[in-house]
């Protein structure tokens, strides 16, 4: 029998957080934007941009910077512009509630060691 993942509690997110997110976390929910539109995974993000995976990873999970030479990379490969990964609207909120319950679930399970 398949293993099912058990996903944390999604609490609604309202528009005033879009203005908070920093840099990192609007081009992390850009890129899982991305990803989910094309159908990707990291690895093959990864893949196409000549970095690890493990990059890639912390990237969209807002726990590393990018490098302006990645960044011009992305636009090239994918085919986008650096502003539409930045640009967050209405239609992310969902993903972003996602992202930031996991965030919320990683950070508990950091303190109860």
């Amino acid at each position: 029998m398949p293993r099912v993942k058990h996903q944390p509690p999604v609490e609604a997110v309202d528009v005033s957080t879009l203005d908070s997110l920093s840099f990192q976390e609007r081009l992390a929910i850009g890129l899982e934007r991305l990803k989910a539109e094309r159908k990707v995974t990291n690895r093959e993000l990864a893949v196409q941009l000549g970095v690890h995976e493990a990059y890639i990873s912390q990237v969209t999970r807002a726990m590393r910077d990018v490098k302006l030479s990645t960044l011009d990379k992305m636009q090239r490969e994918w085919n986008v512009l650096i502003e539409d990964l930045l640009k967050i609207t209405e239609d992310d909120l969902p993903r972003i509630a996602v992202w930031k319950a996991r965030r919320k679930k990683q950070k508990t399970a950091g303190t109860d060691s």
